[in-house]
C-alpha cells in the first residue's frame, strides 16, 4: 500500500517543485500552505510521513510537527531547512516529533525522493515492531487469563463433584422424609448448573496450549469450528449453508477464535428450535482492511430489550431463564459463552456485532483486522 506523505510549506513554488518531483512516484501526496491548514488534514488523512518547512509565517515547522504529534503519534516527521539553519535544527532532530532534516535548496529531486522513501521504510519498521509488541502483550494477557480460568474451573469442579457425591449418597437413603428429598433434588439441580458453568469456562481454558497469535485463514478456522458441531447439527436436522472466502487471513489465536465460532453456531442451533426448516448460514469474507466470520440463523430472534444484555456474564435466555413456553427452555445455558467471546474479540482488536428481530432470526458477526 502506498504511503501518504504530507508536505507543508508556505511557498507555493516549493510545493509545485515537490509535485513535479513526485509525479511518477507511487505515493499519495498531500500539500498544505501553512501549519494551521496541515493540522486540519492530519486527522482525516493520517499521513505516515510529514515534511514541513522550518520557517513559515505564523506557526513554524517545529511547533507544527510537535502539535501534529498530539493528533497522530505514529508519523515520521522531517524538516526542510536552509544550510545556515542546520546548527539550530540539530538539537530538535531525534525528539518525538522530528526524525531528520532535509537541506534546501536540494540539487537533485532524487535526494528528496530517497529521504521520503527512507522515512516510509522506517515507518513500516516501527509499525511492525509495534504490532509484534501488541501481539506479545495480548498473548501474555490471554495466557494469564487462561491460567486463572483453568484454576477456577479445577477448584469449582472438585467442589461440585464432592457436593454431588454426598447428595447422591443421601438420596439413596429410602427413609428420607419427602421434604428433605425435595431439598436434596434442588441441591442436585443447582450443582448440575454449577458444573455447566465450569464446563463453559473450561471450553476456553482448554485452548491454553494455543495461546499464541499466528496468521491463519479465518475460513479454515470456521470450517474446523463447523466440524466440531456437525454431528449435533445433523442429529437435530439443522440445514447448514456456508460461504467461505478464499482470501481471509488474520492474526489470531486459533483455539480461542474457533471456540468463539463454535459458541455462535451452538447458539444458532438452539435459537432454531421449533422452526421448520431449521437453517444456519456460516460465512467469512473481507471488508476493506478487515475480515469477518458471520453466523446467521432463522431462529426465534432476540428481543430489543435483551440485545444490550446478551454479553453480560450469566445473562441467558435459555433453560430456567427462558421466557415461559419458549422452546429455549428445553436447552441449558449459563450465560458465559457470549461474555467470554466478547473478551476474546477485544483481545484481537476486533468487535462482535448483532442484528436480530423477533421470529426472523439473528446474525452474529466477528470483525477483526486482516493480516
Amino acid at each position: 500500500m502506498a504511503h501518504t506523505v504530507l508536505f507543508v510549506d508556505d511557498n507555493p513554488v516549493i510545493l509545485k517543485t515537490i509535485a513535479l518531483a513526485f509525479a511518477g512516484e507511487d505515493y499519495n501526496i498531500l500539500y498544505a500552505g501553512s501549519g494551521e491548514q496541515a493540522l486540519t488534514m492530519i486527522s482525516a488523512e493520517a499521513p505516515q510521513v510529514i515534511v514541513s518547512d522550518l520557517r513559515m509565517s505564523g506557526m513554524d515547522g517545529l511547533e507544527f510537527l510537535r502539535r501534529a504529534r498530539r493528533i497522530n503519534s505514529s508519523f515520521i516527521g522531517m524538516i526542510f531547512t536552509a544550510y545556515l539553519e542546520v546548527d539550530s535544527i540539530m538539537g530538535a532532530v531525534g525528539d518525538d516529533a522530528i526524525w531528520r532534516y532535509i537541506v534546501k535548496p536540494w540539487q537533485d529531486s532524487r535526494e528528496l525522493i530517497l529521504a521520503v522513501r527512507n522515512a516510509g521504510q522506517f515507518y513500516d519498521a516501527l509499525a511492525a515492531q509495534r504490532k509484534a509488541r501488541e501481539l506479545f502483550d495480548r498473548s501474555e494477557r490471554l495466557s494469564a487469563l487462561g491460567s486463572l480460568v483453568a484454576g477456577i474451573s479445577h477448584q469449582f469442579n472438585n467442589i461440585n463433584v464432592g457436593v454431588f457425591g454426598y447428595v447422591q449418597m443421601s438420596l439413596a437413603n429410602k427413609a428420607l422424609p419427602a421434604e428433605v428429598r425435595d431439598h436434596l433434588e434442588n441441591v442436585k439441580l443447582f450443582t448440575k448448573r454449577g458444573s455447566e458453568i465450569v464446563k463453559e469456562l473450561a471450553a476456553f481454558s482448554d485452548q491454553s496450549k494455543q495461546w499464541g497469535f499466528t496468521s491463519v485463514c479465518l475460513s479454515e478456522t470456521a470450517m474446523d469450528a463447523l466440524a466440531v458441531c456437525a454431528k449435533a447439527l445433523a442429529a437435530d436436522g439443522v440445514e447448514v449453508e456456508t460461504r467461505f472466502a478464499e482470501t481471509c487471513d488474520a492474526v489470531i489465536n486459533y483455539g480461542l477464535v474457533k471456540q468463539m465460532i463454535v459458541n455462535f453456531i451452538t447458539n444458532a442451533q438452539h435459537a432454531t428450535l421449533g422452526r421448520v426448516p431449521r437453517k444456519i448460514m456460516v460465512e467469512t469474507g473481507r471488508r476493506d482492511d478487515h475480515v469477518y466470520v458471520k453466523v446467521i440463523d432463522n431462529g426465534c430472534g432476540i428481543p430489543d430489550g435483551y440485545q444490550k444484555k446478551i454479553f453480560d456474564p450469566f445473562f441467558t435466555t435459555k433453560g430456567a431463564q427462558a421466557a415461559p413456553g419458549s422452546m429455549q427452555g428445553k436447552v441449558s445455558g449459563v450465560g458465559l459463552g457470549l461474555s467470554l467471546s466478547q473478551t476474546v474479540a477485544t483481545a484481537h482488536n476486533g468487535e462482535i456485532s448483532v442484528k436480530s428481530a423477533i421470529d426472523e432470526g439473528s446474525e452474529f458477526t466477528f470483525l477483526l483486522p486482516a493480516a
